[in-house]
């Protein structure tokens, strides 16, 4: 919805008190919900494809792998991931 909608809708004609009020509204509702950021590690396994997540978990941000680079320093990098990937398993790994 583009703001002059939201404005039409709302019967507001003034461009800034329209502007304040939606920015108003969007502190409230991020000051109501806080965002919890929790980090998990892992061991990967060879020939494992799935890991289980936490039960609470409703979005997954980041996937870092910690390797050993070309400069021979051991660092955190992060990885590709498919998003809404169905499940075509089919090998049973």
């Amino acid at each position: 919805m583009k703001f002059m909608e939201i404005m039409q809708r709302s019967g507001l004609t003034q461009f800034g008190v329209a502007k304040s009020y939606l920015k108003s509204a969007l502190l409230e509702i991020e000051n109501r919900y806080p965002e919890k950021i929790e980090q998990a590690k892992s061991t990967i396994t060879k020939d494992r494809r799935y890991y289980t997540t936490p039960p609470n978990m409703i979005n997954l941000r980041d996937i870092r792998v910690y390797f050993k680079g070309d400069d021979g320093k051991t660092k955190y990098r992060s990885i590709p991931r498919i998003k809404m990937l169905e499940d075509v398993d089919q090998d049973g790994v």
